[in-house]
């Protein structure tokens, strides 16, 4: 699910964002495309601020029912976020108040580029502030010959939050949701982790 996206075009006739399509082509399923992304705005921006541009509102009733229906649906669900933990959805509610009304764990996706160690220590600052649990840190697009910088920033992230790093994803070239799959897949903590949810 995405209960937010935004863009600067519809991306097609079943999908109004990329993201979404890509999201369910990856977990197979075919589910309506209101009910994974019950809230699109078509100006690559904030909803919040999308939202007030297009002179449009934001119905959070709407979005967590269709969340709670696909909850009751599945064994669990992925739930992508957009942009960052306090994006804003309306004037009072950043995207961190949903997770929280979701009820939802955090896998934060960072990079390792300069100025990542400073995003990502806030995000682990804000969630654990709400009490929001953190399941882990997945740095993406590790380059190939990666400088030291780029090879250390995962070691200080977890050294400086205790927040332990589930993977480092390299760079791939043409890269799609299949190959990366592939590479999670072999990733003895994911497995734990899907294990886990799905088992009953």
């Amino acid at each position: 699910m995405k209960p937010f996206a935004t863009s600067s075009k519809i991306y097609s006739n079943d999908n109004n964002s990329q993201d979404t399509a890509i999201l369910a082509k990856a977990a197979n399923i075919r589910e309506p495309d209101q009910i994974l992304n019950p809230v699109f705005f078509p100006i690559p921006a904030s909803p919040l601020m999308a939202a007030e541009i297009l002179n449009k509102t934001v119905n959070l009733k709407t979005v967590i029912k269709k969340f709670n229906s696909l909850k009751e649906k599945y064994d669990f669900i992925l739930v992508e976020g957009i942009g960052g933990i306090m994006v804003p959805i309306t004037t009072r509610v950043s995207l961190q108040d949903i997770m929280r009304k979701m009820n939802l764990p955090i896998i934060i996706v960072s990079r390792t580029k300069l100025g990542s160690i400073n995003h990502t220590i806030l995000t682990i600052s804000a969630c654990k502030e709400t009490k929001i649990p953190i399941i882990g840190v997945i740095f993406n697009q590790m380059p190939k010959h990666p400088d030291i910088v780029e090879s250390l920033t995962p070691k200080y992230v977890e050294k400086l939050t205790q927040v332990k790093t589930i993977s480092i994803i390299p760079r791939m070239d043409k890269c799609n949701f299949k190959k990366i799959g592939s590479y999670l897949g072999k990733n003895a903590i994911i497995k734990n982790l899907i294990f886990d949810l799905t088992d009953k």
